[in-house]
């Protein structure tokens, strides 16, 4: 957001003067400055600890130094850096206009035509960053802004030199958001220009239908589907298809390279550009779109807002704001398309190409600086009625905080340099909680502040669920309930006949949901409206899994069902000897599910025969999880296992102090799991070795999510803790006032969570 300086902020970083706060990334935080000319940018500074590492100011001065290079018409400009500086800092133009991920939010696909002018724009960005000997690597709708004069490509300060001895981010890590990654991003492979084409038609995609080519969900079935299986483009024009087919084909090869993908749209944008010179595609665009009304009315005109709100705000009336548009309304801040950008280890020994599919309590998100003191705890006040969302104190203050979100939605800064994510807050809840045991001083990105609360009318057991700039919750009052992740407000409410216990999992536009009154839903993820049922002879407290057109899920009627995800019908089940409330994960055609038999087993996805199966000690309620060939699952007997994926057979085991229904997140090598013996565990996976255990203090059923370098967990206690991934130690905690059997999700910034009072509470992550 962008917020007023405080008393540690600097005054001048370089020759820029700084007027504001506008928001943190991994590696720093990002204020608005002005140069001596008037010119407004965004300057990153670095976090000071991060310098202490010897080889740092090198690999950023070389980062930095890449950026400068990079001097096409449609990409933000690194205007200067210091990295010998204390601390080192980098300054950016920031570019006032609409992300594509926002525009479609708010207006809907674009018309083919506007497709193909984004496009060509794109292309003739990614030439630009390509002849620079960059390679992006993370080109998604909010990545990519919209501004009257065509787009602008951001954020390509995770690109890593392309012919370098060695890579400028640090090895081992994937970097890149899935749904719009190439498959041999996924597999760990080595990657060239190539996955920048196959980013740039999943882009196309979802410009053109307003999703990606690889639907929504978790980010292990994004991952599954990119590399496994073809592009859902039955929504795309026509005339757009077979040009994003073959930039998605998942042979690097058979893409075409971005010189012929420019050279095709651009003849798409002037229809006589072939007739040009060669080598001519990119002027040609340039001088195509330059004073082109190339955008659909309604997002122009949202363009021309964040323009004239910009130019108040280089004007000096940051943070103060102008009133919100002539429309009445504030322009909110998307989260964006999907999942938030991915930022882990390799996928396993080898690069393991096989991402699995499997429901997870959150998709990894961009890591947010937290300067300063944790917050004490904090218990909100009184929820409001059930079906409401509470999105901060009201009144005048309320009012003015989320105009000042309307402006920083639309003065996105274009932020490059060293492992850059997306640095603005998005999102419009105000963020202040002024219960009694809150710092009510403005820290709005204060880690752990509330930004906002929705009331449903039961117990929230089930695992939430963010996807596509929505939040899904069960509710024990048998409504899956979908909300706004931004503001909180009510979509949609679907109702069953029993409890809801089952968390929803979201691909092609539906939604599927399980209930205790022995039914699995399928739900249309843009009205709410039943699509069809299924019955089964026991609840459905198991969470749904999508892999291949089918549906798994488990039943406590002892059974493990395939059911065709488009039609309804049961394609066959699979019996245990106890009830199925795991959730399964799919994997290179297996599917892994546990029963209170105390087994885990592994089934043939297509046919229902048994691969084999593992006895534990207890019941398994917890959902395995996957990492390369192995799987990892808990048990009521205490332990968490990791077993060969292929064989069964086990590799290691850690014994905790009481059972484990908590299920495994597995992130930079590490298993992050809960245990009744309060306490959250990281594992390595590839060892057994315990990495640090923390000592919640109460039993956690919860599931851990992990995001940016940080594991959030709930507690019976009530309480949400966010505990470093490296390191256990705590970062902070919020208390909501009821146990916590739920487990967290994160997306945009935000932290969500629910508890037995019913609450929804959004959190600044």
């Amino acid at each position: 957001m962008l917020e007023a300086l405080t008393a540690g902020d600097p005054s001048w970083v370089g020759p820029y003067r700084i007027t504001a706060r506008l928001g943190a990334g991994g590696m720093g935080r990002v204020y608005l400055g002005c140069s001596p000319g008037g010119r407004a940018v965004a300057v990153k500074v670095i976090r000071p600890e991060l310098t202490d590492d010897p080889g740092f100011r090198a690999r950023f001065a070389r980062e930095a130094a890449a950026a400068q290079a990079v001097s096409g018409a449609f990409t933000a400009a690194v205007v200067g850096a210091d990295p010998r500086s204390v601390p080192p800092w980098l300054a950016t133009l920031y570019v006032p206009g609409l992300s594509l991920a926002e525009a479609v939010a708010r207006h809907g696909p674009l018309p083919a035509r506007s497709v193909w002018a984004l496009g060509a724009g794109l292309a003739e960005a990614l030439q630009a960053i390509h002849a620079a000997g960059l390679i992006h690597r993370d080109l998604k709708p909010s990545n990519v802004l919209l501004a009257a004069d065509g787009p602008r490509v951001i954020d390509f300060g995770i690109a890593v030199a392309s012919e370098a001895a060695g890579t400028l981010t640090r090895s081992g890590l994937v970097v890149g958001t899935p749904g719009f990654m190439a498959p041999e991003q996924l597999r760990g492979e080595p990657v060239g220009t190539a996955a920048d084409v196959f980013c740039l038609g999943a882009v196309l995609v979802f410009a053109a239908c307003g999703r990606g080519p690889f639907g929504q969900g978790a980010t292990p079935a994004l991952g599954y589907r990119a590399v496994h299986e073809p592009p859902d483009l039955t929504d795309v024009p026509e005339e757009v298809r077979p040009v994003v087919d073959r930039c998605l084909a998942k042979a690097p090869h058979a893409r075409p390279t971005v010189p012929e993908l420019l050279r095709e749209l651009a003849e798409r944008v002037v229809p006589d550009a072939a007739s040009h010179a060669p080598g001519a595609g990119a002027e040609t665009v340039v001088l195509a779109l330059r004073g082109a009304h190339w955008l659909p009315t309604p997002v122009a005109d949202a363009v021309d807002r964040a323009h004239t709100r910009a130019a108040a705000a280089r004007a000096g009336q940051a943070p103060g704001v102008p009133g919100p548009p002539p429309d009445g309304r504030a322009d909110r801040a998307e989260t964006g398309p999907g999942a938030a950008p991915l930022v882990g280890g390799p996928a396993g020994p080898g690069g393991e190409a096989g991402t699995p599919y499997g429901p997870t309590a959150s998709d990894p998100v961009p890591p947010a600086v937290r300067e300063g003191a944790p917050p004490r705890d904090g218990v909100g006040p009184a929820a409001p009625p059930p079906g409401r969302s509470d999105a901060g104190a009201g009144g005048r203050a309320a009012t003015r905080r989320r105009v000042l979100a309307a402006l920083v939605g639309t003065v996105v800064a274009a932020a490059t340099g060293l492992g850059a994510r997306r640095l603005l807050d998005a999102g419009e809840g105000d963020g202040v909680d002024d219960s009694p045991g809150r710092d009510s001083g403005d820290s709005r990105r204060t880690p752990g502040r509330v930004a906002w609360r929705f009331t449903t009318g039961g117990a929230v057991t089930a695992a939430m669920v963010a996807a596509g700039g929505v939040v899904y919750a069960s509710s024990k009052d048998g409504s899956l309930y979908a909300l706004d992740a931004a503001s909180g407000d009510i979509r949609w409410q679907f109702t069953t006949g029993n409890g809801v216990y089952s968390s929803a999992t979201v691909t092609g536009g539906v939604v599927y949901i399980g209930s205790a009154d022995y039914a699995l839903y399928a739900v249309n993820a843009a009205t709410g409206k039943e699509k069809w049922r299924l019955d089964t002879d026991g609840e459905v407290n198991s969470s749904p899994v999508v892999a291949g057109g089918v549906v798994y899920v488990g039943s406590d009627d002892r059974h493990l069902h395939a059911i065709d995800a488009r039609t309804g019908e049961r394609r066959w089940r699979f019996p245990t000897d106890g009830w199925v409330r795991s959730s399964p994960v799919v994997a290179a055609g297996v599917v892994y599910v546990g029963s209170r038999d105390r087994g885990l087993y592994a089934i043939d996805a297509r046919t229902g025969e048994r691969r084999w199966r593992f006895p534990t000690g207890g019941e398994v309620k917890s959902s395995p999880a996957m990492w390369g060939r192995v799987v990892c699952v808990g048990s009521y007997d205490g332990s968490l296992y990791a077993l060969d994926a292929d064989t069964g057979e086990p590799r290691w085991r850690l014994r905790t102090g009481a059972g484990v229904g908590s299920s495994p997140a597995i992130a930079g090598g590490a298993a992050h799991v809960g245990s009744d013996d309060g306490r959250l565990y990281a594992v390595d996976v590839a060892s057994g070795e315990r990495r640090w255990a923390y000592q919640v203090g109460h039993i956690v059923y919860s599931s851990p999510a992990v995001a940016g370098g940080v594991v959030y967990v709930g507690a019976k206690s009530g309480t949400l803790y966010a505990v470093d991934a490296g390191s256990g130690e705590e970062r902070w905690r919020f208390r909501t006032g009821a146990d916590i059997k739920s487990s967290p999700a994160v997306a945009g910034g935000l932290v969500f969570i629910g508890n037995d009072d019913g609450v929804v509470h959004a959190l600044r992550a």
